[in-house]
């Protein structure tokens, strides 16, 4: 088997000064935004051109890794890891396609897909890093996390080693006789576009049919949200690149079978936020997870207890059910200690709603029985109670000096 040199030579040079600038960012946290400019222009000289596939792999790089650097919030939904990665797939595309007009004219559209197929699983890795895994494995409590940019350290590896990989498996090809060179799978798309379709159909009956979700209950009181964006979110992807496939000549009709898959689940994740299925799942898995985690002793008695009830709360009041869903309130509010209010504050979801229906007392109560819960919190608890008092609605999602509608 013929080692492909140019591949190897590609992967090493592209990776190698992503390590040192990680390396070197032990000592200062902000030269990891080297890292990109680097890759690009030692990766770029690996090929033996000129100045030209650097200057541009160097520059292009460079404001890539400036633009995720710029990424502040941390989003827990799936679909967000999806948008990332098409959309860091279509940028590192475009700078394969123009960083290679300098490269000879066969190698020029597969090397643009050279960029953008590592650069999409790049994207969607940090994604899932910076947002999805950072909750699910608790990573913001961890110092050897928190202090270090592994996201960008991940991004770069996968981005730089796997174009480095495919730009020069291509060149090693154009070099060779037509007889010689390799043949390709034609049905690459479409089987990854059946593939995607498939994990999220397969996952989604593993996990939903037991009123359990597969990243976890972070981006919001409603598991049924978080199943619809599980299944809108593969549904995206394997749509996105079964389109791709049909672009093709071969594999039409396996990209169609993977496109109808995906339309099965954009439908299911219309469908799961629908009633009655939204609230018979969202009540059964509350009631699962205080089952579950029904004893004082159990580690995660406090964040069961607190967010079971403030899912029921918000089932009630969907059912219309005020009275009910005040005593699941504050059946929340008497939790012995929640993670997530040291984390991030305490839930006011349900709490906007009981004020938009007029309910002020429960919310008042509910506040006076969560403060010694969200210390750090104490100021905008009071200014939420006197803004609550005087008749208007706080804007809890600003939580500076105002904090008004």
């Amino acid at each position: 088997m013929r080692i492909p040199t140019q591949a190897v030579r590609g992967a090493l040079a592209f990776a190698i000064p992503v390590l040192i600038v990680f390396g070197m960012t032990l000592h200062a946290n902000y030269y990891f935004l080297a890292a990109g400019p680097l890759c690009g222009i030692v990766g770029g000289l690996a090929y033996g051109r000129r100045w030209g596939l650097p200057i541009i792999l160097g520059t292009c790089f460079g404001v890539t890794g400036i633009l995720f650097a710029l990424q502040d919030t941390r989003s827990a939904l799936f679909i967000d890891v999806v948008w990332v990665g098409l959309v860091s797939g279509f940028m590192f595309w475009s700078i394969g396609a123009f960083a290679t007009l300098v490269l000879p004219a066969g190698v020029r559209f597969r090397g643009a897909m050279a960029f953008a197929v590592p650069g999409a699983i790049a994207g969607i890795v940090f994604q899932f890093l910076y947002g999805p895994a950072h909750f699910l494995f608790d990573l913001g409590s961890r110092r050897w996390w928190g202090d270090f940019p592994w996201p960008h350290l991940v991004l770069w590896l996968i981005a730089g080693t796997g174009i480095g990989w495919r730009l020069g498996t291509d060149l090693d090809e154009v070099r060779q006789p037509e007889p010689a060179r390799q043949i390709r799978n034609p049905h690459s798309w479409a089987l990854a576009s059946v593939i995607c379709a498939t994990i999220g159909l397969v996952t989604s009956a593993l996990y939903f049919t037991r009123q359990r979700l597969p990243l976890g209950l972070f981006n919001s009181l409603s598991p049924a949200s978080s199943a619809s964006d599980w299944l809108f979110g593969w549904s995206v992807l394997a749509a996105v690149i079964g389109t791709i496939a049909l672009m093709k000549k071969l594999g039409r009709v396996c990209a169609t079978a993977g496109i109808l898959v995906a339309f099965m689940l954009l439908v299911a994740s219309y469908r799961v936020e629908a009633d009655p299925w939204k609230t018979q799942f969202n009540t059964i898995y509350a009631e699962k997870l205080l089952r579950e985690h029904g004893q004082p002793e159990d580690r995660d008695y406090g964040d069961a207890v607190y967010t079971g009830n403030l899912i029921l709360s918000q089932t009630a009041l969907d059912k219309n059910d005020v009275a009910t869903a005040k005593r699941y309130l504050l059946l929340a509010a008497a939790t012995p200690g929640s993670r997530s209010i040291e984390q991030n504050g305490l839930d006011t979801s349900v709490v906007r709603v009981f004020l938009q229906r007029g309910e002020k007392d429960v919310v008042l109560e509910y506040f006076n029985q969560t403060r010694h819960l969200w210390p750090q919190g104490a100021q905008f608890i009071t200014r939420w109670e006197s803004i609550i008092r005087s008749g208007r609605i706080p804007n809890f999602n600003n939580r500076g000096p105002l904090g008004l509608n």
